[in-house]
């Protein structure tokens, strides 16, 4: 990770900040604005080569970039995320179009907060979990029994992304809220989170999310993926603003998506379970899922369900194997 000299403001020292990224264009566009906000960026480096280099420098946090990251970003950020002489992380959210300035100072001042909170001794304020749904074929009936068996609501947020025809998203919320005892909505740009509910992801948008736990969606334009909405997408978001309060259940469904994104919310220190085989109408997504080696749990909607309650109902997740 090489050295990068900074400005800092006089009269305080700034909080001192490890920056990586997959692309070096983006690095220096972030590094530019950091300096700007008085924070000093001490070395920066691509996650590759980041992942088994020790770090150098005084570093007080991490920022990490994964905006654009290939499968090789991924596995060097698994290994990077088991060190053990690493500050704290921060993954990075995509800047709005719109609004730039107002994002960059928000996202300084994230990082003097964590960096403070270290410094301190202090542990960042918690909020709820927030947990992802995501499913496909088949997937409508299993989290159906998944929710239903949840007999006392906990104090977390959901959201379901489930591969679905525009149109049908407000559909399905209603049958899920008719028959659960969430209360289930469609997301909506705006919306705050609020534990105890479930969000449906919509189709052909994207999701950001802010400080204040508000959704924020954008319209999703020239998208490189086959599958809408997106879980990958959405897993990623959560694991870079909720981090170890984040977690996913992949359910029933075809193909792979969600195989990148349940790897950002391990990483993150999220945890990460999958509905088995033999209970599925088609298993490819939970599979795929269980192949990247993060998934802690497999189980059919019930039993992942009554988990869910005992995980949640703890500090700590007890101890169970795949």
């Amino acid at each position: 990770m090489a050295a990068t000299d900074t400005s800092s403001q006089p009269g305080r020292a700034p909080v001192q900040v490890g920056l990586i990224g997959t692309a070096s264009s983006a690095r220096a566009t972030l590094c530019e604005g950091l300096v700007q906000h008085g924070l000093a960026v001490m070395a920066q480096s691509d996650l590759v080569s980041v992942a088994t280099e020790p770090l150098q420098g005084d570093v007080q946090v991490l920022l990490v970039d994964l905006n654009g990251a290939s499968d090789a970003d991924l596995d060097a950020l698994d290994q990077l995320m088991e060190r053990d002489d690493l500050p704290p992380v921060l993954f990075n959210e995509d800047a709005p179009e719109q609004h730039q300035a107002v994002w960059m100072r928000r996202l300084a001042g994230k990082l003097r907060a964590m960096a403070g909170a270290v410094s301190d001794g202090e542990a960042a304020p918690a909020g709820p979990p927030v947990w992802v749904l995501g499913s496909s074929f088949g997937g409508p009936e299993a989290v159906k029994r998944f929710l239903e068996t949840v007999t006392h609501v906990p104090e977390a947020v959901f959201i379901l992304v489930q591969h679905i025809g525009d149109g049908f998203v407000d559909l399905l919320a209603a049958q899920l809220n008719r028959s659960t005892p969430f209360r289930v909505e469609s997301l909506a740009n705006g919306i705050v989170l609020r534990p105890g509910r479930v969000y449906v992801m919509p189709v052909d948008h994207v999701l950001h999310l802010t400080d204040a736990d508000e959704a924020r969606l954008v319209p999703e334009v020239g998208a490189d993926h086959s599958y809408s909405p997106n879980i990958d997408a959405v897993l990623t978001a959560v694991a870079r603003t909720y981090g170890p309060r984040s977690g996913a259940i992949i359910f029933s469904g075809m193909g792979d998506d969600g195989a990148a994104g349940v790897r950002a919310i391990a990483a993150s220190g999220g945890e990460v379970w999958a509905q088995d085989a033999g209970s599925c109408a088609i298993s490819n997504m939970p599979d795929c899922a269980a192949a990247t080696g993060v998934v802690t749990r497999r189980g059919n909607p019930e039993e992942l369900a009554g988990a869910l309650v005992q995980y949640l109902r703890s500090e700590d997740a007890p101890p169970n194997a795949v």
